[in-house]
């Protein structure tokens, strides 16, 4: 296995597993450069290999059956037995992963060999072929320094849109050429050196009630907070509050292990976190600590240090990357053993404007709904229900969408969009266009639901689910094991089957949220509107760090690479402020570049020879 570990910078911890194959010898030793075989096949042979800083995986054998859990939280007390069965005669893998909170599941029956991913895409499964085997990995860069992948130019291209890569493309290409994602909610089978992938995972149908699919949230999430508290090591808890429903909610279901409370402060003179934070660390008398604007480093500060080694792909928050870090030293000096983030609750909790019924079913709705979803995001209610009413099906949508990849949708036609349609920056060339473009032309225009409100309800929480696990890749690797508890499996299906209109009250936030916890939380915890963003701050980096991220991009990676156009860089990054440029067009951009980097300083040439090229 190719690769150089950065010095001081630790790699995230994976885990691959290996078919029962003699041919697969070589592949063991290749990955115990830094791994060690942490469960066999029957046969003796290597089946699951962890990074030597990675917990061992959980494993049962059931008959001919083995099944491994390689990451927590620990399987839930059902019928386990009775869950593989189902899943190994009736392809039916729900009660499993019901069983595991939605984390990865590996199955063992003689050559075959199944991977099950998680719905929401939080643990996220790569596979690649190294001397002719399949390995499965738990990261992509594994498989990348296993096999000597480059780069996927086009997948960079895509990468430079904003503010999501196209689902279709992210389900199905990774940063590395001859690496492929397992799409979210699908099982990878191998059969001896075959592989094929199936859909194991549908979304709900949306019919549920407000009351009765907020008792179900209440158990799921409740549930799924034990279940991490459950499986940390020995330590104390933590929770990233910033005094928002989602954090307050977590603080609240893990009092009684007695967390620290951690609130970054911003600078807006309208950031009201530290306030709410404060009244919900009062309220439950935990021990509250404030990281403060004084002593926090800048956004853009210190980006010639990596994220950290072998991270999958750019992080968004590599602006803030030395605030991560000091975030994380702060935790850690509290010898805390899980720390719980709050990551994924809007995706999961909120439903997006594609759900709003065109022609006669607008009738459903009060007036004063539309209106108010209307008002809210700044449009007129005729302009959004005739957005909806012009709403095509889902490959028109791609292929509108790879038609113009440079000029925003009108607002109504976005909101009620598919999925978030990309843009790419000013900069970005044509060359990197027309690679995007080829990358939609080339996909299946299938969408994840043939409802267009599932659809990007899905697609949203696949794509939040996939940047929180780099952060939670990066603070674990830096010594603080963190969890998300709104991307377990239970919560995301509980969210789903609830009617959108209950999902979104444009007059009342979160309103699933708040009526399964009303007689655990107090109310006046509850009745916040108010929502904190870091624009103010990275504005105020920018203006102390400009000089070094232009420096950094004098030298472009992605100029070399022909995706961006330096000239035009120049020019737009000399006028980017408040009023300028989507702040997200330059911080994907200095993550892209970053990453890059990292990857550079990373990588060692291949050995001449080595078993797996």
């Amino acid at each position: 296995m190719t690769g150089t570990t950065t010095p001081n910078v630790p790699r995230p911890r994976w885990w691959c597993a290996l078919p029962d194959t003699a041919s697969a010898a070589p592949v063991t030793a290749a990955l115990g450069n830094e791994g060690l075989v942490a469960a066999r096949h029957r046969s003796g042979r290597a089946w699951i290999v962890t990074h030597s800083n990675t917990p061992s995986p959980q494993v049962n054998v059931l008959g001919a059956v083995s099944v491994a859990v390689p990451v927590a939280p620990v399987p839930r007390p059902v019928a386990l037995e009775s869950a593989v069965r189902s899943a190994v005669d009736d392809g039916e893998f729900t009660p499993l992963m019901a069983a595991t909170g939605g984390a990865t599941v590996v199955l063992a029956e003689g050559e075959r060999l199944r991977v099950v991913a998680d719905a929401a895409g939080f643990h996220r499964v790569f596979v690649a072929r190294c001397v002719g085997v399949p390995v499965l990995a738990s990261h992509a860069d594994v498989l990348r320094r296993l096999v000597d992948a480059p780069v996927d130019r086009a997948w960079l291209a895509a990468k430079l849109a904003s503010p999501e890569m196209p689902s279709p493309v992210r389900q199905n290409r990774s940063p590395f050429v001859g690496v492929h994602p397992v799409p979210a909610g699908h099982v990878l089978v191998v059969d001896g050196h075959r592989i094929r992938t199936a859909r194991w995972w549908r979304a709900p149908e949306p019919v549920g009630g407000l009351s009765d699919g907020a008792a179900e949230l209440a158990e799921a999430l409740t549930q799924a907070v034990g279940d991490r508290l459950g499986a940390r090591a020995p330590g104390r808890a933590s929770v990233q509050a910033s005094g928002g429903l989602d954090s307050t909610t977590l603080a609240f279901l893990t009092a009684a292990a007695d967390p620290l409370l951690v609130t970054t402060a911003g600078t807006s003179p309208v950031d009201d976190d530290v306030v709410w934070a404060r009244r919900v660390a009062g309220t439950l008398g935990l021990e509250h600590r404030v990281v403060g604007t004084e002593e926090i480093p800048l956004f853009f500060s210190d980006l010639d240090r990596p994220i950290g080694a072998g991270m999958d792909e750019p992080c968004s928050f590599t602006a803030g990357g030395a605030r991560q870090r000091y975030v994380a030293t702060v935790l850690a000096e509290h010898s805390i053993a899980v720390n719980l983030n709050g990551q994924g609750g809007d995706e999961v909790l909120l439903a997006p404007l594609a759900w709003l019924p065109g022609g006669r079913g607008a009738g459903r709705l009060t007036w004063r709904t539309v209106c108010g979803h209307a008002a809210l995001h700044g449009v007129s209610t005729m302009a959004l229900l005739g957005a909806r009413c012009r709403r095509r099906g889902y490959p028109a949508w791609l292929r509108r969408t790879a038609a113009d990849l440079r000029h925003p949708a009108p607002t109504a036609v976005d909101l009620v969009g598919w999925e978030a349609a990309p843009l790419l920056p000013p900069w970005a060339t044509r060359e990197a266009e027309q690679l995007l473009a080829g990358l939609l032309g080339e996909v299946e225009p299938k969408p994840v639901h043939p409802d267009a409100g599932v659809h990007a309800a899905v697609v949203r929480i696949q794509a939040s689910a996939y940047r929180a696990r780099l952060y939670a890749d990066a603070m674990t690797a830096a010594g603080v094991p963190t969890v998300m508890p709104f991307f377990d499996h239970a919560v995301v299906s509980a969210c789903l089957a609830v009617r959108p209109e209950y999902r979104g009250d444009p007059w009342w936030p979160k309103p699933l949220l708040r009526h399964a916890f009303r007689d655990r939380i107090p109310a006046h915890l509850l009745a916040r509107r108010t929502k904190g963003h870091y624009n103010h701050d990275l504005y105020r980096g920018w203006a102390a760090h400009c000089g070094q991220v232009q420096a950094l991009l004098a030298d472009s990676r992605l100029a070399e690479l022909d995706l961006v156009d330096p000239d035009r860089l120049r020019t737009e990054l000399a006028a980017f402020g408040p009023s300028g440029l989507p702040p997200g067009f330059v911080t994907d951009l200095v993550a892209l570049e970053v990453w890059l980097r990292d990857l550079d300083r990373a990588t060692a040439p291949p050995s001449r020879g080595r078993a797996c090229a």
